[in-house]
């Protein structure tokens, strides 16, 4: 098979434009499309001065920096040093910037500074889907998953450790300033750089050793970020938050087409089960209404969230983690509640009376005890219960009937059948964010500007699913610029030349071979006038 001829010199016939080397359906365009119709009331949202200033010297414009970091954030690109080499050497930024590049300082300045404004980006995503009529908000579903913190895992200390480093940071300073105090030098202006460091570290020690002997429930804590909270994930226990999102699936000409993301939120705690209600707020909140069913893990299951998603009027579909101990004969769902002498009598025909209250993990229970001598001669007894001395016991809380309809109605074939969906929506979701828009692991750190990272990778995820949507309702497009089956100016320009070079070829032809040495020579001499 012959090869194409190949020259890295090869020259254009004319000069290049961007608008012929990124195609029209690229999503470069649609992030382009996205924020310049942004009006000037959203530009104030996000804390941005669209018209500039009229003295100094200029700046680069506020639509080409938040294009070049919305668009890095869909690619994975993130870093500001890496954006700021993209804008130099890809396409899709030159096109963004319009063939500018600015520096990583300017990229990060306009994002540290408008960050925590672009909240209101992510709300515009879920918003334009609803408009485009995208989302039905059928069903939804939420989960939560540990991202990894800017933190080394090396650094968390307990009290002890916080103590023992403390003492060695004390004996190291001594040593320096013992160093730097000899002599007749001069002093010198600034502390000398180690020893800047260690009087550094000894008053972040201090800080953390006043956090761990508060009142609250911290036992470690990270001297890098001290928000972030071991948690187990893939690669192991580490430092992370734990980062929730809400998934609710998009339809593109009556056909399932991805998911887009409608509330999110990053929390320090390990557990699940506090979220769901604030996430379902949050959903609401931005869509405009509710969903129908929301689709949830056993993680965030409780009788409290089972009530309060009653009350809200919303179906919540959930499992419980305590499987086994639901198919036991002598689980306390097999007690029969006998409201006139309110006593529960078990599946033997004992009956256990109303003992005294008690709380359990703060939550007020009713706790019913049967007879110690009767279990003791029960069959059952080793089985039911172990307790010789008084017999079984039942705690029941003031959601145990919410719980126990809950249970009933998820052994439904209908429950099942909607649970199925669950996988199919959220955790997509996180798969993408971690391995195409390299979301494995957080760059900044603190709570709250690690939740404005997320929020803007989930802003980043939306716009996929515009993108998406968009390019399927503009239709196939050549890459050369096309619109609605016209051809670009510029390449109606280019045919328009080179056709009429071809025209102009025989005659051009005619001209040269009329003008040999002889033909000249017998021509007669042309008047300078």
């Amino acid at each position: 098979m012959p090869h194409r001829p190949m020259s890295r010199e090869q020259m254009w016939i004319m000069p290049p434009s961007l608008e012929d080397l990124l195609p029209a359906d690229h999503p470069a365009r649609f992030v382009g499309e996205f924020v310049d119709a942004l009006e000037e009331e959203n530009w104030a949202e996000l804390g941005v001065d669209i018209e500039g200033g009229r003295l100094g010297a200029p700046g680069y414009h506020p639509r080409g920096l938040l294009s070049v970091w919305l668009y890095g954030f869909m690619t994975g690109v993130r870093s500001s040093r890496k954006l700021e080499a993209a804008c130099g050497e890809q396409i899709p930024y030159l096109w963004l910037t319009g063939c500018q590049r600015p520096d990583h300082v300017t990229l990060w300045r306009f994002y540290k500074a408008h960050r925590q404004g672009m909240r209101k980006l992510f709300e515009r995503t879920v918003r334009t889907a609803v408009r485009m009529k995208l989302v039905s908000l059928a069903v939804q579903a939420v989960d939560g998953t540990r991202v990894g913190a800017n933190a080394a895992r090396d650094r968390t200390y307990d009290a002890e450790g916080l103590r023992r480093l403390l003492k060695r940071l004390e004996e190291a300073i001594r040593e320096l300033e013992a160093q730097n105090e000899g002599g007749e030098d001069a002093e010198p202006a600034r502390l000398p750089k180690e020893l800047a460091q260690k009087k550094g570290l000894r008053e972040r020690v201090r800080e953390a050793m006043e956090e761990l002997a508060g009142e609250g429930e911290t036992k470690r804590i990270n001297l890098t970020d001290a928000e972030a909270q071991f948690m187990k994930t893939r690669q192991g226990i580490m430092p992370a938050f734990n980062a929730q999102a809400m998934a609710t699936p998009v339809e593109l000409e009556g056909k399932a087409s991805g998911m887009l993301v409608t509330a999110v939120e990053v929390v320090e705690e390990t557990n699940d089960f506090a979220r769901l209600i604030p996430m379902l707020e949050q959903a609401e909140e931005t869509t405009d209404r509710k969903a129908e069913t929301t689709l949830a893990d056993a993680g965030y299951h409780s009788g409290r969230n089972l009530e309060e998603c009653a009350n809200r009027g919303q179906e919540v579909v959930m499992p419980e983690s305590q499987h086994k101990a639901l198919k036991s004969p002598y689980h306390k769902d097999r007690f029969t509640y006998d409201e006139d002498s309110d006593s529960y009598i078990c599946p033997l025909g004992q009956r256990l009376r109303f003992s005294t209250m008690k709380k359990t993990r703060g939550v007020p229970m009713r706790l019913y005890r049967g007879s110690a001598a009767l279990c003791r001669k029960c069959p059952a007894f080793g089985v039911c219960t172990k307790d010789r001395r008084h017999g079984r016991a039942l705690e029941i809380g003031p959601h145990d009937q919410v719980l126990r309809s809950h249970r009933d109605w998820m052994c439904t074939d209908e429950a099942q059948k909607k649970y199925k969906q669950r996988k199919q929506l959220v955790e997509p979701v996180f798969g993408i964010i971690k391995e195409q828009q390299a979301g494995r692991r957080f760059l900044l750190r603190s709570r709250a500007k690690v939740a404005a990272e997320w929020t803007m990778l989930a802003t980043a995820f939306n716009l996929r699913t515009l993108w998406r949507a968009w390019r399927s309702r503009t239709g196939p497009r050549w890459r050369v610029g096309c619109a609605n089956g016209e051809v670009s100016t510029y390449r109606s320009i280019l045919a328009g030349i080179i056709g009429s070079v071809l025209k102009l070829l025989p005659l051009l032809r005619t001209d040269l071979q009329s003008l040999s040495p002889g033909v000249l020579a017998s021509r007669p001499p042309q008047s300078n006038i």
